[in-house]
């Protein structure tokens, strides 16, 4: 525990001053929030070591509606979907990937590893009339590119590499969700393929990508489809609420997808400066399902008994 009180931090400030009181304050809850969100490097191997860790993570129970403060939001997780949140979320994902996922807010797996996840920006108001730039078959032949430098940590770290991605469902603008829907198919090197979902919702002062993934075989158009649904902005956070004068993002919704697909912009000169984080966002996820079948079904038998 850290002793916060003014006898344990005896600091004189006639002697310091004050900047240098800052400096070392700073440091202090920098190194205090730094330990606290340390996640766990060492991936699990053998189903033993599995089942320690799925154990460690602090997992809700559907149905639920999760409070998603930070994006001003409600989602509402049905019932045979296990939830976690921050840095439980960020934790299982590392022991997936071998890379951070510290963006994701909220994750949930459904009983067939079928996944959720969400992630906020608040970029201001995104507005639509750049959406007739986007074309999709070059932004696929930029994201095949792309996944090789990711191919290179997961050698690294002993995992499943991706071979090949394609379109399941090429991007689309739906209107009256205010939201954009694609899914993308993914080739593994273990003889597996999945289909990772993305779900751009619009609010008022930025946006929530939700994702969805699941095997090729289980996945489900609706699934995608509903993310728009479960995720809800609360009441004067909806995109329909901005006005005239409200923040508006650096970007269009078109420009939006080529960042979160990392690929370049949309025109020549154009780049969405505020959008230039999603470059670290891992947009393709490995999830190995029949582990994830086998730690859910045993979680839950051990509740029952």
């Amino acid at each position: 525990m850290y002793d916060l009180s003014m006898n344990s931090i005896s600091i004189n400030i006639n002697k310091y001053s004050k900047l240098n009181l800052l400096i070392f304050l700073n440091f202090f809850f920098i190194t205090f929030a730094f330990n606290a969100l340390a996640i766990d490097r060492n991936i699990p191997k053998t189903n033993e070591e599995w089942d320690r860790a799925w154990a460690s993570l602090n997992w809700k129970d559907g149905p639920s509606v999760v409070n998603y403060n930070q994006a001003n939001s409600k989602i509402n997780i049905s019932s045979n979907f296990k939830i976690l949140e921050d840095k439980d979320a960020h934790q299982l994902l590392y022991w997936f990937n071998g890379v951070d996922f510290d963006y994701v807010d909220v994750y949930a797996m459904g009983e067939k590893g079928e996944q959720y996840m969400f992630f906020y920006t608040d970029s201001g108001y995104v507005k639509t009339d750049d959406w007739t730039d986007v074309d999709p078959n070059k932004f696929l032949k930029e994201v095949k590119e792309n996944y090789k430098s990711s191919n290179e940590t997961r050698k690294k770290n002993g995992q499943a590499t991706v071979l090949d991605v394609t379109w399941k469902k090429k991007p689309y603008l739906d209107g009256i969700y205010n939201s954009v829907y694609y899914a993308l198919n993914v080739t593994w090197s273990d003889n597996t393929s999945t289909v990772e979902g993305s779900a751009i919702i619009l609010g008022k002062e930025g946006y929530t990508t939700g994702k969805y993934v699941a095997g090729d075989n289980g996945y489900q158009e609706q699934m995608l489809l509903n993310l728009s649904k479960i995720h809800k902005f609360n009441a004067t956070k909806e995109y329909k609420d901005w006005k005239s004068g409200d923040k508006v993002a650096a970007a269009g919704i078109g420009a939006l997808l080529a960042t979160t697909l990392g690929v370049k912009a949309l025109k020549p000169g154009i780049i969405a400066a505020g959008l230039l984080l999603l470059k670290k966002f891992w947009f393709i996820i490995f999830l190995p399902f029949i582990l994830l079948g086998k730690l859910f079904t045993g979680s839950s038998k051990k509740k029952n008994k």
